[in-house]
């Protein structure tokens, strides 16, 4: 049995969180979230066909597979929720941690710049020689993607990717593989790829043989080559 489609888009997600709740005509959800009737028709519309949403008596309502989907949403968001809180903790204690360690060995407390980029200067080398650490590339990738004026959908596509060339140091990836890694839809995932391809910040090439390849621009490259101290991993 092939695996069920899986949608990746955040509209869809937010539109499951909502008929979580109850079900709701298609104008109460776009008043909700703040979009055309039209828009969210169509996503409502796209997902009933895959079994997601289902309509009856002009209501939206969550299939069985939606429910169980709306609530994977909301688990994964209240994890990620309580990482952000936790990490919040640890940077508040992490000032008075360096202290107390300083004191217990008889020298001064670490003086910490208020200055993020001389943080982030000072955390981009190691001892050995000064060469960039992995979690370096974390950063540069991390900073990307806020920087860029994107959708969700787009985010979390260029994001796969980015994350594809952290760890395998390749800049290109095929449609399929790509597919797969985001349990997407072929139709969203090339929607969502020529949308970024029209922002300049990746390139799509029809290899005859091998298929459709997606990897980043030229420009994408150099700026996390140049981010990283110029020691981003080659193809």
């Amino acid at each position: 049995m092939g695996r069920e489609p899986r949608p990746r888009s955040r509209v869809v997600e937010a539109i499951a969180v909502l008929l979580l709740a109850r079900p709701m005509r298609a104008a109460e959800i776009a008043q909700a979230l703040g979009y055309p009737v039209n828009y969210v028709t169509s996503y409502l519309s796209y997902w009933r066909v895959r079994g997601l949403f289902e309509y009856e008596n002009g209501f939206w309502r969550l299939t069985e597979r939606g429910v169980r989907f709306a609530q994977s949403v909301l688990e994964r968001e209240v994890s990620e929720r309580v990482s952000q809180y936790v990490a919040l903790a640890r940077s508040i204690l992490g000032g008075e941690q360096v202290g107390r360690a300083a004191n217990r060995e008889g020298g001064e407390p670490a003086v910490t710049s208020s200055s993020g980029a001389q943080r982030f200067t000072a955390a981009r080398t190691d001892a050995a020689g000064g060469e960039p650490l992995e979690g370096d590339r974390l950063v540069c990738a991390e900073a990307l993607l806020e920087a860029l004026d994107l959708t969700e959908e787009e985010r979390e596509v260029l994001d796969q990717l980015l994350t594809h060339y952290l760890k395998w140091g390749t800049t290109y990836t095929y449609v399929e593989a790509l597919e797969e890694a985001l349990s997407a839809d072929r139709a969203w995932l090339l929607r969502v790829l020529r949308s970024l391809q029209s922002k300049g910040l990746i390139y799509i090439y029809s290899d005859r043989r091998l298929g459709v390849r997606v990897g980043l621009s030229r420009r994408v490259k150099a700026y996390m080559e140049r981010c990283a101290g110029g020691a981003g991993r080659q193809q």
